[in-house]
């Protein structure tokens, strides 16, 4: 090889380094110590941070209720059937609305009609058949709760499923909640950052994990031993998490 050929490759191999040099600098500084996205929902960059979780609950006064209600008819024909389940669950609105309630907060949630069938794994001998109709009614007045239960078995209804109380405006409980939210995340992190020796830190992010109003429930048994109806309190409950920095 010529001298001036062994100066043109040895150029060559010193522009070549030179790039892979500049290309690989940036994932060296990365690989010590640059920023770093964590995995989860909640992206923190890599260093000293304390994340805890927050939790907070008040409990509400209800102000609303939702009974589910209706009517089950056994008949041998199913035109029987559904005739005689119309016509209690016409009965049931007439009374439920003349109780003040507008037909608006009526809601139908089942129609069902099925076969009965003689008791025996292999029989198909057909005994009768069942329709059923049940509806949800919102009380805005929970005084009249137990009028509309009363209303529904005067006028035929023979189903109780069930009696869910709420709150129908929660923003003011919902922030009494999260305060309590923040104060626990705060404590936490304070208690780790004292176990772990350290003295100064500040939060850097919170986001809200989630809020749930709890409806307090009532069976159907419960509901049903009695008209007279305590709504109770219903729990308003949130939770945050946190990131501190130190």
């Amino acid at each position: 090889m010529s001298r001036t050929a062994m100066v043109r490759t040895a150029i060559l191999w010193t522009l070549l380094g030179s790039f892979l040099l500049v290309a690989l600098a940036p994932a060296a500084s990365m690989a010590q110590g640059g920023p770093i996205l964590q995995p989860g929902p909640m992206p923190v960059m890599a260093g000293h941070v304390i994340v805890v979780t927050g939790r907070g609950s008040v409990e509400a006064t209800p102000d609303e209720a939702t009974v589910a209600l209706g009517v089950q008819s056994v008949r041998p024909t199913a035109r029987e059937a559904q005739d005689q389940s119309s016509a209690v669950m016409d009965q049931i609105v007439r009374r439920i609305t003349a109780l003040g309630i507008p037909r608006e907060k009526i809601h139908t949630t089942t129609i069902a009609l099925y076969a009965q069938r003689k008791p025996g794994a292999e029989s198909e001998e057909i005994t009768g058949y069942a329709a059923t109709n049940r509806i949800t009614v919102t009380v805005d007045e929970l005084r009249l709760v137990g009028r509309v239960i009363d209303a529904s078995v005067a006028a035929g209804g023979n189903t109780l499923d069930g009696l869910i109380f709420g709150v129908r405006d929660q923003s003011a409980y919902r922030a009494q909640a999260f305060k309590i939210a923040v104060q626990d995340a705060q404590a936490t992190a304070s208690a780790i950052a004292s176990a772990a020796g350290v003295s100064v830190f500040h939060l850097a992010r919170i986001e809200e994990l989630g809020a749930v109003v709890g409806p307090r429930a009532l069976g159907v048994e419960a509901a049903a031993v009695s008209t007279p109806v305590m709504p109770g309190m219903v729990p308003v409950a949130v939770e945050v998490r946190a990131v501190y920095e130190f």
